[in-house]
């Protein structure tokens, strides 16, 4: 069931990337679809949750480090979705989902390292082939100025944002899982990130929505939510160190395959080559 549970997610994830993609080519404005997301993502998840099928009844008071990575992971939440539509605009797909996947670095380490879970010899081998696969499978990046800002940067903000987002949710999932369902979880981070994107509007003056802006984000919405939560459900059954690398690889290998088949990406020999590594490393991650 725990593959089951990596599959949707990885949908989930991939269906982000294209309408992220789609809105960008539209020029959509993607922080406007990003707050109706989070606001969406946030009332789905809150009405899902057995807390409020138990309001008013049972109302769990979480503890202030519950709540601390709630916020923090708020705030990582939205910066990064903003980071990532960009530079899916700008230095295109692949670069930008295998930067997001190579932080699988981060979870990994927490998992193997702090919470202590043992695997297999030939696993080890996979992680080490997935994390090879990755690094042949970036391309070379033309960089070109955003107001003085490179576009190489924004790979590696989404490498450390991205690693932070799902450390996070490992945290979740091994220390604060008991005192709080999923659903209310991640609707906590959804609120925060939605309050963070209403105060960049109002300080913008852009509270106004289109209606197209508005069906995008709730689309957005509905498959980034169930994105984070059919994580937290793999995590539950499969470890950590076993669930990130499967997850990250296969985003990188369908996501190049969808950038050739829609987008016209045209990969190197190289990406080709991290692309047959990459389907070797599932294999043995699987096994």
């Amino acid at each position: 069931m725990g593959l089951v549970y990596i599959f949707l997610s990885i949908s989930c994830s991939l269906t982000i990337a294209q309408i992220l993609k789609l809105a960008e080519n539209r020029k959509l404005n993607v922080l406007k679809i990003l707050v109706c997301n989070y606001l969406a993502g946030f009332l789905i998840s809150l009405f899902n949750s057995a807390e409020f099928e138990m309001f008013p009844e049972v109302s769990p008071v979480p503890g202030i480090w519950l709540v601390s990575l709630a916020v923090v992971l708020g705030i990582v939440f939205i910066a990064n979705m903003v980071v990532y539509s960009r530079s899916i605009d700008r230095v295109g797909m692949g670069v930008s989902i295998a930067a997001m996947r190579m932080s699988l670095i981060f979870p990994i380490a927490v998992s193997l390292f702090v919470f202590g879970e043992a695997i297999g010899g030939l696993k080890y081998f996979g992680i080490i082939l997935a994390l090879g696969s990755l690094l042949l499978m970036v391309p070379r990046i033309k960089t070109k100025s955003i107001s003085g800002f490179s576009d190489a940067w924004l790979p590696v903000l989404i490498f450390i944002m991205t690693g932070m987002a799902d450390t996070g949710l490992k945290v979740y999932e091994q220390v604060f899982s008991e005192q709080i369902s999923e659903d209310f979880f991640v609707s906590g981070i959804f609120f925060f990130s939605f309050l963070v994107g209403v105060g960049i509007l109002l300080k913008r003056k852009e509270i106004h929505f289109t209606f197209t802006e508005i069906v995008y984000g709730i689309a957005t919405g509905v498959v980034n939510l169930y994105s984070s939560i059919f994580l937290i459900y793999a995590l539950k059954l499969m470890p950590g160190s076993i669930v990130f690398p499967l997850v990250n690889v296969s985003l990188v290998v369908l996501g190049t395959l969808i950038g050739i088949g829609i987008w016209k990406d045209r990969p190197s020999v190289k990406q080709w080559s991290g692309l047959a590594i990459a389907v070797i490393s599932i294999i043995l991650l699987v096994g």
